[in-house]
């Protein structure tokens, strides 16, 4: 007599562990590379930044579930974009206050033919030092000497007259136009503003003209002022672009 093979039966499937909390790590992990990409964008940062502290909550409470280590990638980088907004945010606030105050005397001060020190001084140049900025263009300026306008003199009646040799030097890589640079027209003599002095038939004319600096050259010309009776504090201010930092001489005159 023959009995048909015994039948096996494969013993039943494990059932699968539940996912804990893993849709709460996946959504801290989102959050956060939202976060991260637009810490960097001004204004809409603020929104990537809120959104990446909900994901810091989310992925706090995701790291009580099942997937650790994805909860723990959303809180990293949810703590990254808050950190990076913060930083981008308090650069575009330098950034506009330097817009907006126009900074003076940023550059480097020194002696003529003085090599630049690396770090900038903050402080106001007088007569017969220099001053440089950033890019490598410069200006010097020697002490007044007194000069007797013509008969002809503008503006009338001029009390005394100073006159300033001024020097600028080019130390860039591309040529310098002149006639970008603010020259004459922010001057002060004990705290009034300076008039120039246009003389043609004297001695007090000023020489300032349209001129293209080549690099490695130099650009000297005179401007003369009408200044108090008695000697004064003076202050000449050179501006050699628009909105760049400006360079304020102050010495007696």
């Amino acid at each position: 007599m023959t009995y048909p093979p015994p039948v096996y039966t494969p013993p039943p499937a494990a059932p699968q562990r539940p996912t804990r909390f893993g849709a709460l790590a996946w959504a801290a992990v989102i959050l956060g590379i939202v976060g991260v990409v637009g810490s960097w964008v001004i204004f809409l940062n603020n929104l990537t930044a809120i959104a990446a502290f909900v994901g810091i909550v989310l992925g706090v409470i995701a790291l009580f579930g099942t997937r650790k280590v994805l909860a723990t990638v959303g809180v990293v980088l949810c703590v990254l974009a808050i950190v990076f907004t913060v930083v981008a945010q308090q650069a575009a606030v330098e950034e506009l206050d330097k817009i907006l105050n126009g900074d003076v005397n940023q550059g480097q001060v020194g002696a003529p033919g003085e090599t630049a020190r690396q770090d900038a001084i903050a402080e106001n140049p007088t007569w017969g030092k220099r001053y440089s900025w950033a890019n490598g263009l410069s200006v010097d300026v020697a002490a007044p000497v007194a000069c007797t306008p013509g008969q002809y003199a503008a503006p009338p009646n001029i009390a005394r007259a100073v006159k300033f040799e001024i020097t600028i030097t080019n130390g860039t890589s591309a040529a310098f136009e002149t006639a970008l640079m603010s020259v004459g027209t922010d001057a002060q003599f004990n705290g009034q503003k300076a008039d120039m002095v246009f003389d043609s038939s004297g001695g007090c004319d000023s020489t300032f003209d349209s001129a293209t600096v080549l690099p490695g050259k130099t650009y000297t010309f005179h401007v003369a002022y009408a200044v108090g009776a008695q000697p004064g504090e003076m202050q000449l201010v050179f501006e050699p672009t628009f909105n760049s930092d400006k360079a304020a001489f102050v010495g007696q005159a």
